[in-house]
């Protein structure tokens, strides 16, 4: 599948997957199916499951946007480059949940920090 390619056989989208998925203390899969078959079970505290499911919409938000500005801007970022716009473009949406539910956003933020 196209998916497969784009997302988990694509070296540099690997990369950016396997690092943040260890933040997550997720095993990194190689197929879109059995990724999202993963996460849909994930047996973990909410704070941890939806650190989990925000890393996984941002990275697959992050590598399109790239494929898309590969394609028709003709510009490249690293894989270190997404990573770091992963790191903090979630630290961004714990902020913003702040005010609707300090308690949950730090939770977040505690163990999206403490992550390697």
């Amino acid at each position: 599948m196209i998916r497969d390619h784009i997302f988990f056989e694509c070296p540099f989208a690997w990369s950016v997957w396997s690092r943040m998925s260890a933040r997550c203390n997720l095993a990194p899969s190689r197929t879109w199916n059995q990724t999202i078959s993963e996460l849909q079970q994930l047996n973990r505290p909410r704070p941890n499951k939806l650190l989990c499911l925000l890393t996984w919409q941002c990275v697959i938000y992050l590598i399109w946007t790239e494929r898309n500005n590969r394609l028709h801007r003709n510009t490249f970022r690293s894989p270190d480059s997404i990573s770091s716009l992963v790191i903090s473009t979630i630290r961004t949406k714990i902020a913003s949940i702040r005010l609707s539910s300090p308690p949950l956003s730090s939770a977040l933020f505690n163990i999206w920090m403490s992550s390697p």
